[in-house]
């Protein structure tokens, strides 16, 4: 039977700012349909033209929200694909943000040795495997990966840490698609099965706040 993850509790009391959830941009080894996890690529151009699309978005919201950009919190995975979407999308927001913000925590949920390689090669590497982790995709390791039990246990604390940043001012945060899912998942305590099948947008981002995950743009 499916489980539904367990919510965090400080997330659906409501006694916290909004906390903005985004992805990174297009990048070329999403283009080339290459999975990424731990290793990185750069944003096209598309890629790079969602990010500043999606920090003017957020500059608006947090205008229409009565929130001043410099004091909202930054959070982000040390990832280069996300530093380069940070850097673009604070830039058109208004936020502030040093190294300080990177948290390994908030990395994409890596494939091991799946890392850099399409789906071709890695059938033609590992045969069957593929197949295989589409039978369980909650629980199945890629070699030297990770699977979203181990992603979830990570993302939990970040979670946490970030709820309780947000008692105090808003936070953005700057993930990836499955980590981002994860965290969605978490905040509203969503079953296993809806999290693996969420959507992992790259020109919008969500609002997390009382409970609930709303898409904006």
């Amino acid at each position: 039977m499916d489980q539904a993850v367990e919510p965090r509790g400080g997330a659906l009391s409501g006694v916290h700012h909004p906390i903005y959830l985004f992805r990174h941009g297009e990048t070329v080894w999403n283009a080339e349909k290459r999975a990424q996890g731990h290793l990185d690529s750069p944003l096209t151009p598309a890629g790079r033209a969602q990010a500043r699309a999606m920090g003017l978005a957020l500059g608006q919201e947090l205008v229409r929200s009565g929130y001043e950009p410099p004091t909202v919190v930054v959070r982000a995975s040390p990832l280069g694909r996300v530093r380069e979407t940070l850097a673009l999308a604070a830039e058109a927001a208004g936020l502030l943000h040093d190294d300080a913000c990177h948290d390994h925590r908030l990395r994409e949920v890596s494939w091991g040795e799946w890392d850099g390689l399409n789906l071709p090669e890695i059938e033609a590497r590992w045969p069957g495997e593929i197949a295989a982790r589409r039978l369980d995709r909650w629980h199945y390791v890629p070699p030297s990966g990770e699977n979203y039990v181990m992603a979830s246990e990570r993302a939990r604390g970040a979670l946490d840490d970030i709820v309780a940043l947000a008692t105090d001012k808003p936070v953005a945060v700057f993930a990836h698609g499955a980590i981002g899912r994860v965290l969605r998942g978490l905040f509203t305590g969503a079953p296993q099965a809806d999290i693996l099948e969420m959507d992992q947008p790259q020109d919008a981002f969500y609002r997390l706040h009382r409970g609930v995950a709303e898409r904006i743009g």
